[in-house]
């Protein structure tokens, strides 16, 4: 199996190739439907048996943001600052994936902005991924989740207090909820888009989207997640501070 950094290369080249090829389609699908998603797949080598990984892409689809994430990856390490600050601003426009590379980058020198970046990115992961009517798309939430990296777990794991206080910013400013980009990319992640593209279809809004009726409910799920959450790391420390 080939390295993830080698992986995110393969699939940049093959998105932008994508890109330059296709288009027209999907821009008269979007003409009578907004959210109509004409996906296709990025086919990726993966081991010297010929074995392969394929990744859906259009309309910043999941194999999209790796894509975007490559690129992002392979800046200079001077313009790390500049990055951060770029994905922090345009945090609400952006596909919640990219707060994990946010945390990524921040892990060591503000472990405590990072934190709150990697829940602040999750929490908008789990309510895009709920609002998909491929329930195999919440599997995007711990595959997104990863991209934060191991400095990011340790952190979150030997300092509690700190997943304490970036739960409850998310819950007191409903951050999870303020996000203005399409959850398509986590529903792409899903078969249903898989295999739309396998077979050159076009998906519908409600093909892939739930009806903005039921979205509040989803709301509801995830607010009752979060503060489950919340209670469960108040307990835990305080549990282990009476000892």
């Amino acid at each position: 199996m080939k390295s993830r950094s080698s992986l995110l290369k393969q699939i940049a080249a093959g998105v932008l190739a994508t890109s330059l090829a296709g288009g027209a389609g999907l821009a008269q699908d979007q003409a009578t439907d907004p959210n109509a998603r004409s996906p296709e797949i990025v086919i990726v080598p993966v081991g010297e048996d010929g074995s392969e990984a394929h990744f859906v892409v259009g309309d910043m689809a999941w194999g999209d943001v790796l894509g975007i994430l490559n690129q992002l990856q392979s800046q200079p390490s001077e313009q790390t600052i500049e990055v951060a600050q770029s994905l922090w601003t345009s945090r609400d426009v952006n596909p919640p994936f990219f707060l994990f590379e946010l945390a990524r980058l921040t892990a060591e020198s503000d472990p405590t902005f990072a934190v709150q970046a990697y829940f602040l990115g999750r929490s908008r992961t789990m309510y895009d991924a709920a609002r998909c009517l491929d329930s195999s798309a919440l599997d995007v939430i711990n595959e997104a989740s990863a991209y934060a990296g191991d400095v990011v777990v340790q952190v979150i794991a030997n300092r509690p207090e700190l997943t304490i206080e970036a739960i409850e910013h998310v819950i007191e400013t409903e951050g999870a909820f303020a996000s203005e980009a399409s959850p398509w990319w986590a529903c792409s992640f899903g078969s249903s888009a898989y295999f739309a593209a396998v077979n050159g279809d076009t998906l519908a809004s409600d093909e892939w989207l739930i009806v903005e009726s039921r979205w509040p409910s989803v709301r509801s799920r995830i607010e009752a997640n979060l503060q489950n959450n919340l209670t469960m790391m108040r307990d835990a420390v305080a549990a282990a501070t009476a000892q």
